[in-house]
């Protein structure tokens, strides 16, 4: 509308002056002004990033969310399957109740088939042979419950599997016991009580205190750890690493008035998280990233994706929003300014129409080329192409 308003004014302005230069000075107000370059300064650098940032191993969902990535000063880490690889395995099964170990190992595979966390995949190995599971209930943050042979079963944390107030003094020890060396307990228990403790392992992912010290470099203040598992476990894994919050035994509300503290105190959060229990933290935060091998409902409720397994590739999307972001503002600081020095000088009759048309053009030309800039280099494209894997996730 401005552009219309000044071409208007021209047109009055110059049949009142030297009516035969109206129509050639009002043509090339139009032309100078073609908002080309306006129009091209965020989706030319937003389609060429989009295009890098799978290449470095990074799939994003919403462009709109380079902006958040960019300018995101805190970032929230889930513990299981984030942090660590998500491979947990039994490594201890202990037996407090009137069943023996084979038995306890195939009714928590039974109870855990078909769930998608990460820790059912511990029991993967335990197929039940024909056990009739009814009403099954996945209680979020706690653990499955379900009837087995007519019978009520339940898995998961100790204190949803059993009451704290019923569970025995010595149990209660070897459950302390078994979490100060640094493992998961995961509690099998029907109503008579507990029946079996499975202590569980899973191995801290490679590259999370280079990948750390790269986001403290690139401008993150706060990084925390938020994670359901008992504290001990938290404290262990947070022991070898740069963060400022490790908080252990937190359930999925507790996540979220977390974030929302952080929110409310000015901070622009990122969360990484893969679990169905960390979908609304994925969606509350200000930008979020999941894995490619995260559930549905974490993957759906994420902004980008971790194509490989190499954590590092977060800090790299970190550092490649901001560049990205970099390059949109000097687009549209070049685009306007070019808007703001030519329109006048044509406006005044200094430029012929087809130098107007020849400076809009070289105006978008400039806009494409500074976004092009955001191409990684030329052995990496080609790297990418050869073997379908970025650099980041070429197999050993």
């Amino acid at each position: 509308p401005a552009v219309l308003v000044i071409a208007l004014f021209t047109t009055l302005i110059w049949v009142w002056l030297e009516p035969g230069a109206a129509v050639a000075n009002t043509v090339a107000v139009l032309i100078v002004s073609c908002p080309c370059a306006l129009a091209l300064a965020t989706p030319v650098a937003l389609t060429v990033s989009a295009s890098a940032f799978v290449q470095k191993g990074i799939l994003p969902l919403r462009m709109d969310a380079i902006e958040a990535l960019a300018r995101a000063d805190v970032v929230a880490f889930d513990k299981t399957g984030t942090l660590t690889q998500g491979r947990h395995r039994v490594v201890a099964v202990t037996c407090v109740g009137t069943i023996d170990e084979t038995r306890a190992r195939r009714l928590a595979a039974a109870l855990e088939l078909h769930s998608e966390h990460p820790i059912a995949r511990a029991f993967d190995a335990e197929v039940p042979p024909g056990l009739q599971v009814a009403a099954r209930c996945n209680h979020p943050g706690e653990g499955i419950s379900a009837e087995i042979e007519a019978e009520g079963w339940r898995l998961g944390r100790p204190a949803f599997a059993v009451p704290p107030d019923t569970m025995s003094e010595q149990v209660h020890k070897r459950i302390a016991g078994l979490e100060r060396r640094g493992y998961t307990v995961v509690v099998l228990a029907n109503d008579t009580g507990p029946q079996a403790l499975f202590a569980l392992a899973d191995p801290p992912r490679p590259g999370i205190a280079g990948m750390l010290t790269r986001l403290r470099a690139l401008g993150v203040t706060v990084i925390g750890i938020l994670s359901g598992d008992n504290q001990a476990t938290v404290d262990r894994l947070a022991a070898g690493f740069d963060v400022d919050a490790a908080l252990g035994r937190m359930r999925p509300e507790a996540k979220m008035a977390w974030v929302r503290a952080q929110q409310a105190a000015g901070r622009r959060l990122l969360m990484v998280g893969d679990g169905i229990n960390d979908a609304a933290t994925l969606s509350a935060a200000n930008v979020s990233v999941s894995f490619a091998h995260a559930t549905d409902l974490a993957q759906g409720s994420s902004d980008f994706l971790l194509l490989g397994e190499d954590i590092g590739a977060l800090a790299a999307a970190r550092g490649y929003a901001a560049r990205t972001r970099s390059i949109i503002l000097q687009n549209l600081v070049w685009a306007a300014g070019y808007n703001l020095c030519a329109v006048p000088v044509a406006a005044a009759g200094l430029i012929p129409p087809w130098a107007a048309a020849i400076g809009m053009s070289l105006s978008s030309l400039i806009v494409v080329a500074n976004s092009l800039r955001l191409r990684p280099p030329a052995e990496q494209r080609q790297t990418a192409r050869g073997t379908g894997f970025s650099d980041r996730e070429q197999p050993a």
